[in-house]
């Protein structure tokens, strides 16, 4: 039985920097040793996170040292049909570093990032996120055309509604939500409702499970459980082949099952037991997979 994973989200090489640890072995949630020994194939997304309070050059300087940090552990880059056993997607989390630059967006793809978060929780020169109020600025309006035209992926995770809605107007091609759950069974103001949920799917986008405690339930006690609650609310709504993985693993407070990487194992276990092979494959790793395949054709 194989066990592959695809991961959209994690804010591990944020923490390794800040903290001057290893990605290859480290006290965190995600290693590539780790993961490595867990997993049969694994594609895993690393995010640059970009606060909300610093100015766009800080914020830009903040986004190339965590960049160079990265590449000084080589790790092999996610291409279309390479059939690595493991390999990298990058992003970024936080789009306070452009300011209103949009030629930074230049740089971002000459660095392969591949997905950009809009905003962290706060506004900046593109649009509000989850605890800031208005919509899409005339800066973020132009900065979706350029994304769109750099084949840069728009993950509307952290937006707030207005903003939301902002972005599904426009959009031409299919945008995600990296790391965000369903507002019907936990109504964070962080997770989708289902009319957003149903824009991402009408938008032919992928949407990945959160593992954050607070995300998955108000008294979260048991990770696995709250999780199946959010994945069964996403196949009433017809998402069985958008639902994917987002875990913010270093980036949130985690349930105690889901303490690190080596946890996947177990929910396989669970999701298996539950949802049978086909969906179990399609939400660890498969639809993610499929998605990013028609994307950087």
């Amino acid at each position: 039985m194989n066990m592959n994973f695809f991961d959209l989200h994690c804010d591990t090489i944020t923490e390794c920097y800040q903290k001057n640890q290893s990605i290859l072995e480290n006290e965190f949630a995600i290693d590539v040793n780790r993961g490595k020994a867990t997993f049969d194939k694994w594609v895993q997304t690393f995010a640059f996170w970009i606060p909300d309070n610093i100015d766009s050059d800080s914020a830009y300087r903040l986004f190339l040292k965590q960049y160079d940090y990265f590449k000084s552990f080589n790790l092999p880059s996610y291409e279309k049909n390479n059939n690595l056993d493991f390999c990298t997607i990058l992003m970024v989390e936080g789009g306070s570093l452009l300011g209103r630059n949009i030629d930074r967006v230049n740089e971002l793809k000459k660095r392969n990032i591949k997905l950009f978060t809009l905003t962290w929780n706060g506004e900046n020169e593109i649009a509000s996120g989850a605890e800031a109020v208005g919509g899409l600025k005339s800066f973020g309006k132009k900065l979706i055309a350029k994304l769109e035209e750099d084949n840069i992926v728009i993950d509307v995770s952290h937006l707030n509604e207005e903003s939301f809605w902002d972005v599904a107007k426009i959009a031409k091609k299919p945008f995600v939500a990296t790391h965000s759950n369903a507002f019907s069974v936990c109504s964070h103001r962080r997770n989708l409702k289902d009319d957003q949920i149903k824009a991402i799917k009408h938008a032919r986008g992928i949407i990945g499970l959160n593992f954050y405690k607070l995300f998955l339930s108000n008294d979260c006690k048991d990770g696995i459980y709250e999780l199946s609650k959010h994945i069964d609310h996403f196949l009433k709504l017809g998402c069985e082949d958008m639902l994917a993985i987002g875990s913010d693993f270093d980036g949130a407070c985690m349930p105690n099952d889901f303490k690190d990487i080596t946890a996947l194992v177990k929910l396989r276990h669970y999701m298996l037991q539950y949802y049978g092979e086909n969906i179990t494959n399609k939400i660890m790793f498969d639809n993610a997979a499929k998605f990013f395949e028609k994307t950087f054709n």
